[in-house]
């Protein structure tokens, strides 16, 4: 296996669960995945946080709105950035019925789709830093 091929396979597990998001399942998975003291850099308004604070902070909130939530990965790649980092790109949507509010918006009541992302460093095998839209 290459060495893309083989930073793909490290969060494949994070990916398929959350293809049909359950909170036990995505917990689950990052947590085997992620270092609790990743440094997580999200779009405002959620900011920097630890990789600890991730789900309560970002996907609980979301899993809340839309409680039929969904992520679907349109593209997924991976490789070094020249410098000794191991990256994964991950582009696509998230997406559920928006019932409830979420960060200020107002639900509709319809499916919604909210395109995200995600850029993962792996050191050891586990997420060490995070940036994501």
């Amino acid at each position: 296996m290459n060495h893309a091929a083989h930073l793909k396979s490290l969060i494949s597990p994070m990916r398929t669960a959350m293809a049909e998001f359950s909170e036990i399942g995505v917990r689950a998975a990052m947590g085997d995945l992620m270092s609790q003291d990743a440094l997580v850099r999200l779009s405002h308004p959620l900011g920097d946080m630890s990789g600890a604070a991730l789900y309560d902070r970002a996907y609980a909130p979301l899993l809340a709105a839309m409680p039929d939530l969904e992520r679907r990965d349109l593209i997924v790649v991976a490789g070094d950035d020249g410098t000794g980092g191991d990256w994964v790109g991950c582009m696509g949507h998230y997406m559920g019925t928006f019932v409830t509010p979420f960060l200020d918006i107002p639900p509709t009541g319809h499916l919604a789709h909210m395109r995200f992302h995600e850029f993962y460093r792996f050191e050891g095998g586990k997420i060490v830093e995070m940036q994501a839209i």
